[in-house]
């Protein structure tokens, strides 16, 4: 097996070396990596062998140096190496992206104004917390795991993208004056990622159900007029959310059957 070295900053780990090493370890499984966390000499930085993320204020992927403190037009590390190992197009499409990207170019206070909240604290994955902590006492005692991490981001990446093209070739029907998409599936990742291409949003989406035998009819993104909880006590309805986003038949009922009960559902 290959032997390499990556290094990395030392003091509090973040989010975005954490990732874009995660991706590296993914991407090499035939390799395995020194993560050293410390500033890099001069000679390391020239050496294309080495991987300098996120420290070194130089972006230079024939170097295989990605920090982007340097520059501000410049995006955080973890999409510089996603770029470099091919993976952006694949990947930029999951929903947590550009949020990542610009809390760490930006910072979080002006991120949580660019979204109008006060803090970004509420957000904050325990989780993840947990993690960084890991990795910041001992790299190598979690390296199985960010290369897991990293591989199945990857494995996602590609898996959504089918599904946008899955959604992309489904039928779109007016009901009223709703759009409704309908696809024979019980996966709905990829859905609202295509609908948020389409200059109108469909307002709901009609799909087998993942935990039944039955359809789901959900609202998306929140529609306005529609209430599926209008559906309560339907003979045909298993369930139907209070709030009215959603709604799920007991069988597999006939098409034009579940149109019938999404009509009802329109104010």
């Amino acid at each position: 097996m290959n032997t390499l070295k990556i290094i990395t900053h030392n003091g509090y780990a973040h989010f975005d070396e954490f990732l874009a090493i995660s991706l590296i370890l993914a991407r090499h499984s035939d390799t395995h990596f020194f993560i050293e966390r410390r500033d890099p000499n001069e000679e390391e930085l020239n050496d294309p062998n080495i991987w300098v993320v996120d420290i070194g204020h130089r972006y230079e992927p024939h170097l295989k140096n990605f920090d982007h403190h340097q520059d501000l037009n410049l995006p955080a590390s973890f999409v510089q190496v996603a770029e470099f190992l091919e993976l952006k197009e694949i990947l930029r499409s999951s929903p947590w992206w550009d949020f990542k990207d610009k809390i760490d170019r930006s910072g979080g206070f002006k991120m949580a104004a660019e979204i109008g909240i006060n803090s970004l604290d509420p957000l904050n994955s325990p989780l993840e917390a947990f993690m960084l902590s890991l990795f910041k006492e001992s790299p190598i005692a979690i390296y199985q795991q960010m290369k897991a991490f990293g591989q199945t981001l990857i494995d996602r990446g590609y898996r959504l993208k089918e599904q946008i093209l899955f959604w992309q070739n489904c039928e779109r029907l007016q009901v009223k004056d709703k759009i409704v998409l309908v696809g024979y599936t019980d996966e709905t990742g990829g859905s609202v990622q295509f609908c948020e291409t389409l200059d109108q949003i469909p307002a709901i989406r009609i799909n087998y159900d993942g935990r039944g035998d039955g359809w789901s009819m959900a609202t998306i993104k929140d529609a306005d007029g529609v209430d599926f909880y209008k559906l309560e006590g339907h003979r045909q309805i298993k369930f139907a959310h209070k709030n009215g986003f959603i709604a799920k038949t007991k069988e597999r009922i006939p098409l034009e059957d579940v149109l019938y009960l999404v009509e009802q559902a329109i104010l």
